[in-house]
């Protein structure tokens, strides 16, 4: 009885097990009868605004045959627009339909571009604050950011950041240098030469000092001036800064023996030449009447350059009136003017040999037709000496250019208008001013009977500088 017991359980057991194998075959044929499909790279991929989404691809097989071609896919990708986007794909083959899904997030991702403007890195004084110089950001999704930039500053350096709207946040940093090696820059008033006369006092007429570091900053002078005796003296201005930037400039004060006419001096200048009409003549009656002049010239190409050649050889002094004589372009910035004058100042140079130092503003000291640039004949006749040219204004006009009509009103706007002692003419050699050229032997004359001596215009001549409107 045990025995047929025992057998009936070894028989269920038995069945149990074959029932398992034969659901397992069973399960396994249908495991392998359904056709697979596989997606190459991730099912959930995000991808950066504006960058193409790029499909990683997939393969379907059933058994051993490829059949990728039976899938199909729906759904698409706006790389443009910000969003949560899905591509479908679907298998359906031999009864069975096999569905997967790839989730596709398109984010802003790049951080925002900040872009410093001016020096990086910025040398600034060891206790300045720093002036700052700008700074720009740009997103690519949210636009401008420039006014949600925020600064963190340190002695050293400045570090910009800022954050757009989906969080990212950009940064970049500004390096200080804190340092002091530039000296103080000393200014003379009324330049780095004076003139003046045996036995007149010497005063000196001052100086402004400024350092880029330190607000005051104290100036030593040095040298004595003789006036009683003729001779060349030199006075010696120091100035040192807290770092000990030390800047030194000297002035040269020439004591001119006294005229014997009593100082009654004559200086022709002649503007805007040469002119092949006027010129030569003018060089002609300088030449007959034994009297040096001064002329400031322009560029009006190299065919002319032999009247600059002339003048010099002839011993008159060979000064600067711009090479352009175009108000706009001359009085646009400091930079223009001198970058006008150096290309005149070189061709002169280039034709005598000889660094003309000596200058006449276009339109004079005093112009008006500057105003279109608020102020800066006020600079330019202070960057003008600084960089060691002399200026000279007029006190005498021929109105040559202007209101005299013929050598008659010339010749009498001269005459009538001679003062005491310095007198620097005003006339002009440009093309076709025969008013000039035939006034002008009369005016040599009639100055030497009256007692007047003529001479060139020197670094040592008195300068003549008119009151600036601009």
């Amino acid at each position: 009885m045990e025995y047929a017991i025992k057998l009936k359980k070894q028989f269920i057991h038995m069945a149990i097990l074959l029932g398992i194998l034969i659901l397992g075959l069973f399960a396994l044929i249908y495991v392998m009868l359904i056709p697979n499909l596989k997606l190459y790279g991730k099912s959930d991929i995000t991808i950066n605004l504006e960058e193409p989404y790029q499909e990683p691809g997939y393969k379907a097989n059933w058994l051993w045959k490829d059949i990728t071609d039976k899938v199909k896919t729906t759904g698409s990708v706006d790389s443009k627009k910000i969003g949560d986007y899905h591509i479908n794909y679907q298998l359906k083959y031999f009864g069975f339909t096999v569905n997967k899904k790839r989730n596709i997030s398109v984010e802003d991702l790049e951080n925002p571009v900040l872009t410093l403007q001016g020096n990086n890195p910025a040398t600034i004084c060891p206790n300045a604050k720093y002036e700052e110089e700008g700074v720009t950001a740009l997103d690519s999704v949210d636009g401008d950011l420039t006014e949600k930039i925020k600064k963190r500053e340190y002695s050293d350096k400045i570090i910009y950041s800022v954050v757009d709207k989906n969080g990212n946040r950009g940064t970049i940093t500004r390096d200080l240098i804190r340092e002091d090696k530039e000296a103080p820059t000393i200014t003379l008033n009324s330049g780095d030469t004076i003139a003046i006369y045996q036995g007149e006092t010497f005063v000196d007429p001052g100086y402004e000092v400024v350092d880029n570091c330190d607000k005051e900053v104290k100036v030593e002078v040095s040298g004595t001036v003789d006036a009683n005796n003729v001779g060349s003296y030199q006075i010696t201005y120091k100035s040192v800064d807290q770092k000990q930037n030390e800047s030194i400039i000297t002035r040269t004060v020439v004591v001119n023996p006294k005229p014997n006419n009593a100082g009654k001096m004559i200086y022709l200048t002649f503007d805007d030449g040469p002119s092949s009409s006027i010129t030569p003549g003018i060089l002609q009656i300088l030449k007959e009447e034994n009297v040096k002049a001064t002329f400031f010239v322009i560029n009006h190409g190299d065919n002319l350059n032999y009247l600059i050649k002339q003048e010099d050889m002839d011993g008159h002094t060979v000064a600067l009136h711009s090479a352009s004589h175009n108000y706009h372009s001359l009085y646009q910035s400091v930079d223009s003017f001198f970058y006008d004058f150096s290309l005149i100042q070189n061709k002169v140079y280039q034709i005598t040999g000889k660094k003309s130092t000596i200058i006449r503003f276009p339109g004079g000291s005093s112009n008006t037709v500057s105003k279109f640039n608020p102020g800066i004949m006020t600079v330019l006749t202070k960057e003008v000496t600084k960089r060691g040219f002399t200026y000279f204004d007029w006190n005498v006009s021929s109105e040559d250019a202007g209101g005299a009509r013929n050598a008659s009103d010339v010749y009498r706007n001269v005459m009538t208008n001679l003062g005491s002692k310095t007198n620097i003419v005003l006339m002009h050699d440009f093309e076709g001013n025969y008013k000039t050229l035939n006034a002008l032997r009369d005016i040599i004359r009639e100055g030497k009977r009256l007692g007047y001596t003529f001479a060139p215009i020197t670094t040592s001549t008195p300068p003549i500088h008119h009151h600036v409107n601009n």
